[in-house]
């Protein structure tokens, strides 16, 4: 029911936005004949820039404190009320969308129907792994108590939760979490939401194409979404996703804007950057980067100064507010870098900005990310070679794709290819720490890639209807001839049955030698959870580091454990027991003043039971800090004679009961 719950919420949200998006795309392109392509592309390409949209009007409720429910539903209320006919007009494309299928279906054309059945089928899927907790601290520890703070408070607060450099920085997204947050009280809701922005993306992608968006789709499908880089994370309530689905979109709308000049396309992407810039600093690289796309339009005139200045006012209307308030409050925009770090060391910042410049992966570091040197070009290759493309099947043929659409049509591709490309630079070059901060230029890639495709169809088109004779232009019309032969919508469910029953295939597969994983897209151990072959507090507790043990401190209400090592723990304990906590586990920030401290310390705060980490140790003590490690580790060793172990899993941790001090 709560998925249910959240999906509710979700489709309102986005029917809230996609209402919006229309009244302004008719409202920007008046004069403009047509003032929009149809309403299918208007539906496809207005889930980001709605979801902006609300983002932007609930910021703007957040920042005067109202961002409560009390006042955002009588808001969205007449805001519906008002635009009653883009309202009206949103539900009938909708209702067009879903018959012009059906006709085509009808007549023979199968794409149609395989595309909802695999639209569908990834949200389904989607929202059955949503209900697996997040394996990433950062999502326990900062993005679901940054929604929750907004949500407690109406709005915003300096700092946001207790760290100020979390509680600082662009929260555009964590508020977008929060709008969820406000009717369906679980992570599930936030985690959904950033489902509906992948499946929103991928949308807008498929809408690029002049022609065949059904098949588009599908080709988007094994392109981004039926791979292991993107699709395990999708409901994953963290920000890295879909800053970089903003981000990228914001490029897809530039392309539409130089291919088609309608006003609405270049003031969409500047609401979708304004999404991005205004959810992480790393996406100002972007605003940059559209810049100097724009210039050649800017000096030839075609870009006018107003709609410069709507875009101006776009942008700043969603990015603006994070930027401004950082520069009042702490006197400086894009806290904490560059410009001061009230509340922050100088050693804490040393140690950040070391870290966020050099690889995660100390066998990385070896790599030369300085591109004024040859060895920097030679291993900067070398990584795109072997983390992106080698034994990448996908990334394989997207490759081919993007030369393909270079042959067809450069000049209509060179923007993207560019921009792809100097993002990947940038990231390595500056960047260069996970390979996750490479998502927004891989997922441009992609898009790329199915650019090319759309101009390679074009092209063929093209040639065909100025020479239509040829042996392959022949051959396709003694197919479309036989095709006609036959009944159209026995021969569309023919295709479709068979498609299905070929991607079904694996998981058949899979049922009866369940050696590998059947899609690779899928997190190892899922698909056992799916056919009952695993329960699923067996699938967690062998990929949840801590869940075996949280799972068992709530489940005999033990009280109260130390657990230094685990900035997450409280927010890790609750989400593992849907949203629950009843006070287990001592705040992983509380620890003892000094080592003479340590049995007062015990005593103090009546722990009677402890978590000992065996395993990582040396990782543990770079996330806590060597002084605290060795705080944790004193007063560890001081319980653990007079201690039981009750439990052990497979990730190194043990729980033990203290009996307390012998007496003396």
């Amino acid at each position: 029911m709560t998925v249910l719950a959240a999906w509710l919420v979700v489709a309102a949200i986005l029917l809230f936005g996609l209402t919006l998006h229309r009244a302004l795309v008719l409202r920007l392109n008046r004069g403009v004949n047509p003032s929009f392509r149809d309403g299918t592309d208007l539906l496809l390409s207005g889930v980001l820039p709605g979801l902006a949209l609300v983002g932007g009007l609930a910021t703007l409720l957040g920042a005067v404190h109202l961002l409560r429910v009390e006042v955002a539903l009588p808001v969205a209320a007449i805001l519906m009320i008002w635009r009653r006919h883009d309202l009206l007009g949103t539900l009938v494309d909708l209702r067009d969308l879903a018959m012009a299928g059906g006709r085509a279906t009808a007549t023979g054309n199968p794409f149609p129907l395989l595309a909802a059945i695999a639209f569908i089928g990834l949200a389904c899927v989607i929202s059955v792994t949503a209900l697996f907790p997040a394996g990433s601290a950062d999502a326990w520890a900062f993005q679901i108590p940054l929604a929750q703070s907004i949500v407690s408070h109406g709005g915003f607060v300096t700092p946001q939760i207790g760290s100020n450099f979390y509680g600082n920085i662009p929260l555009f997204f964590n508020v977008l979490f929060a709008c969820t947050l406000l009717f369906v009280d679980h992570w599930l809701a936030a985690g959904l939401l950033n489902a509906a922005i992948f499946l929103g993306f991928l949308l807008l992608l498929t809408s690029c194409a002049h022609r065949w968006r059904a098949a588009g789709l599908l080709l988007v499908f094994f392109l981004i979404a039926f791979q292991p880089f993107f699709t395990p994370g999708a409901a994953v309530p963290l920000t890295d996703l879909p800053r970089s689905c903003f981000s990228v979109a914001a490029v897809l709308y530039l392309w539409r804007y130089l291919e088609s000049s309608r006003p609405s396309e270049i003031v969409s992407s500047a609401l979708v950057l304004g999404g991005a810039v205004g959810g992480k600093y790393t996406e100002l690289q972007m605003v940059g980067l559209i810049g100097l796309a724009l210039l050649p339009s800017i000096y030839r005139g075609k870009l006018s100064f107003s709609l410069f200045l709507t875009c101006l006012a776009a942008f700043l209307s969603l990015a603006g507010y994070w930027y401004a308030k950082n520069l009042i409050v702490l006197g400086n925009p894009i806290y904490p870098f560059l410009f001061g770090h009230p509340g922050l060391s100088d050693q804490w910042m040393a140690d950040y900005t070391l870290e966020l410049g050099r690889a995660f992966d100390p066998a990385n570091r070896v790599f030369v990310t300085d591109l004024t040197t040859r060895q920097g070009w030679h291993d900067f290759f070398f990584i795109m070679r072997d983390w992106f493309l080698d034994r990448r099947r996908y990334a394989i043929v997207a490759l081919v794709l993007i030369i393909g659409g270079l042959i067809a049509s450069a000049k209509r591709i060179c923007v993207l290819v560019a921009m792809t490309a100097a993002m990947f630079i940038i990231w390595y070059a500056v960047m260069f720490n996970h390979i996750r901060w490479a998502t927004p230029a891989y997922l441009l890639y992609f898009s790329t890639a199915f650019i090319g495709a759309s101009l390679i169809v074009e092209k063929v088109t093209a040639m065909r209807a100025a020479q239509p004779g040829g042996f392959i232009f022949e051959k396709l019309a003694l197919v479309r001839v036989g095709r006609s032969a036959v009944n159209g919508h026995l021969l569309a469910l023919a295709v479709v049955f068979v498609a299905v029953a070929v991607f079904c295939l694996p998981a058949v597969r899979f049922i009866h030698h369940p050696e590998r994983q059947p899609y690779s897209w899928m997190e190892p151990g899922v698909m056992d959870v799916l056919i009952g072959r695993q329960k699923l507090d067996d699938f967690l507790g062998a990929q949840r580091e801590g869940y075996t043990v949280y799972r068992y401190v709530a489940a005999n209400d033990l009280r109260t454990v130390f657990q230094p090592f685990d900035t997450g723990s409280t927010l890790y304990a609750a989400a593992y027991t849907r949203g629950v906590d009843k006070g287990w586990l001592l705040p992983p920030y509380v620890f003892p003043e000094s080592e003479n401290d340590v049995d007062a310390f015990i005593e103090r705060n009546r722990i009677r039971y402890f978590i000992r980490v065996t395993e990582k140790q040396q990782l543990v003590a770079e996330r806590i800090g060597a002084a605290k490690f060795a705080l944790a580790e004193k007063t560890i060793s001081r319980m653990l004679p007079e201690s039981n172990l009750l439990l052990k899993d497979g990730f190194g941790w043990e729980l033990y009961r203290f009996n307390g001090f012998l007496p003396q």
